[in-house]
């Protein structure tokens, strides 16, 4: 029984020696296993704990090799139940304390993982190409990152429990700051806004993008602002500067408008001015067209009249009429030196005589230039200043002018000499014949008659051979000198060939004509005709006369009136005659 005592006791020690020694053990290989390490808040409570259990062990450990003496049942049945209970502590502690030291490696891989992660976003802040900053609720800066610090030349604490207002430049801009903020606060949403700021020593302001947001403190409850502001100078600048060019691409868009109106304009009063057929014309279409391209202006065209003893003014345009209408050359400028003038308060040039006074405002004089000489002047009158491009408008107007007067004034003496008859300058027989024409449509319309007279100078042949044929030529001269005394101003004189002159006279009674023609045939009799100082005979001459009717032809019309003036010369010539149907 002793020796069962002895060695239950022995036994019983050693278990629970063993069980003590294991548990340090186990834990120790655990934590090898899974690379887990204490936390050094628990490393006292951990040391102690293990020495602890080391010194049961020992203690148990040295009670196997302790001499024993008889024990109670009871003393072995407790250190059985001792023994029993650390052997199942120990079995179920194995598994437990690998769960232990898993959940300790987990804690710390999470808590690893966290601290990397707050470190990348810690400085993902503080190191990133941006802005960032937390307030309080007061608006006070509680952390702001090293962007802010360097492009504000700031100390890391130097902001923090301030706020805008405090340190901003211009308190308005950080009053305006703290605003946005409590926008943030009040509506606890996202604000986006473009903030302007100065940096400082730079008077130029720069542009943030910024992102107000605001989120809750866990540890203390309270609201927070966070901020990241992006710097969008250039962008700003950029956009500026492409609104600029926006602006300045439709200012020029506008004045290519401008100018295409102006072209039209010119070109308009070019076809215009070709189709002219008279000086009056001329003058309206060029009034006309100035008034168009310069609205705001006033002014008048002036030409140098035929005895160029003064210039007269032929039309008018605008409100205002700044010039005398009647002037010498010398007292315009233009017409001086036969280059452009221009007087303003800006261009102190030489003022013209023929303004008006008192002179104020701008005058521009243009002279008109023919085919060799200067021919009149555009004067142009304004009171604001007249840009380069305006001169050079007129001068094209002026040119235009000049060229289409001339080019008239060639015309119309084409015109005279292909109409006329080289000597008598009296209308020829072509255009006669085309004037009576219309002259007989013009009736048939009116229902008035149209007379026409056949003029044949008697014996004229013997006369031309008498005084031959240069005396001769002065009588026909003579005679259409007679003629267009004779006759009103809208009746057509003109020479039909030879000694042969044709009359048209428009609304005029058979009776009248009679007696017109009666008194013109005397006339041509009592005519003194000389040569010089020779005294020529005088000269009688044969009429015809004959009176429209509706639908007659000119051909007709005419023949009537020549066997009239034949009729005449039957019956012994210097007498009239009027057409009567016995003739045919």
């Amino acid at each position: 029984m002793i020796e069962f005592s002895y060695w239950n006791c022995i036994i019983a020690h050693g278990i629970t020696a063993f069980s003590y020694f294991s548990i340090p053990t186990v834990i120790g290989v655990f934590f090898a296993k899974t690379k887990a390490t204490i936390p050094s808040k628990f490393w006292l409570a951990f040391f102690l704990s293990g020495g602890f259990v080391l010194f049961c062990g020992f203690h148990h450990l040295l009670a196997v090799f302790e001499p024993h003496k008889s024990v109670s049942v009871l003393h072995l049945g407790v250190l059985d139940l001792t023994a029993f209970i650390s052997l199942s502590a120990l079995l179920y502690l194995i598994p437990t304390a690998y769960q232990i030291v898993e959940a300790i490696a987990r804690y710390q891989e999470d808590t690893c993982e966290l601290q990397c992660r707050q470190q990348i976003q810690w400085l993902f802040l503080d190191q990133g190409p941006f802005g960032a900053y937390i307030k309080d609720d007061q608006s006070r800066v509680l952390y702001y990152n090293q962007e802010l610090q360097s492009r504000f030349s700031l100390d890391p604490q130097e902001w923090v429990g301030k706020r805008n207002s405090e340190f901003f430049p211009d308190p308005e801009e950080g009053r305006q700051i703290m605003e946005n903020d409590q926008i943030v606060l009040k509506t606890l949403r996202p604000l986006k806004l473009i903030e302007e700021v100065k940096m400082p020593g730079n008077d130029q302001p720069c542009y943030w993008l910024s992102f107000k947001f605001p989120f809750s403190d866990y540890a203390t409850g309270a609201w927070r602002i966070g901020g990241i502001s992006i710097d969008i100078t250039e962008s700003i600048k950029t956009q500026r500067s492409l609104t600029d060019i926006n602006r300045q691409l439709e200012e020029k868009t506008l004045k290519l408008e401008v100018k295409k109106g102006e072209l039209i304009y010119l070109s308009d009063m070019a076809d215009m001015l070709y189709s002219c057929e008279s000086e009056d014309e001329v003058y309206q279409v060029v009034a006309l067209t100035c008034s168009k391209l310069f609205p705001n202006m006033s002014g008048c065209i002036n030409i140098i009249a035929d005895s160029k003893n003064y210039v007269q003014m032929k039309s008018t345009w605008g409100p205002k009429i700044s010039s005398k209408e009647v002037f010498s050359l010398s007292e315009c400028w233009a017409l001086r030196r036969g280059k452009l003038n221009l007087s303003s308060s800006c261009n102190a040039g030489l003022i013209c005589s023929h303004l008006i006074p008192p002179v104020s405002g701008v005058h521009l004089c243009v002279p008109l230039f023919g085919k060799s000489e200067v021919t009149g002047i555009l004067h142009i009158y304004t009171l604001e200043e007249i840009n380069s491009e305006d001169q050079q408008i007129a001068e094209i107007i002026a040119r235009y002018l000049a060229f289409t007067l001339n080019n008239l004034s060639i015309k119309q003496r084409l015109t005279y000499e292909n109409l006329r008859d080289g000597m008598t300058q009296l209308f020829n027989q072509n255009y006669m014949q085309t004037i009576t024409e219309q002259r007989l449509a013009e009736a048939e319309r009116s229902g008035q008659p149209l007379s026409v007279i056949f003029i044949d100078i008697d014996d004229f042949k013997s006369y031309n051979s008498h005084y031959g044929h240069l005396t001769a030529n002065i009588v026909l001269q003579e005679l259409a000198k007679l003629l267009l005394k004779s006759i009103r101003s809208f009746d057509i004189a003109c020479r039909w060939g030879g000694e042969e002159f044709v009359i048209v006279m428009p609304n005029m009674t058979l009776e009248a004509l009679r007696k017109r023609v009666e008194q013109l045939r005397l006339d041509v009799e009592q005519m003194q005709l000389k040569d010089g100082d020779q005294i020529l005979e005088s000269i009688t001459a044969s009429f015809g006369i004959a009176v429209s009717e509706p639908g007659i032809t000119v051909k007709d019309f005419l023949n009537r009136a020549n066997q009239a003036m034949l009729e005449a010369k039957r019956t012994g010539k210097n007498r009239v005659r009027e057409y009567v149907n016995t003739y045919n």
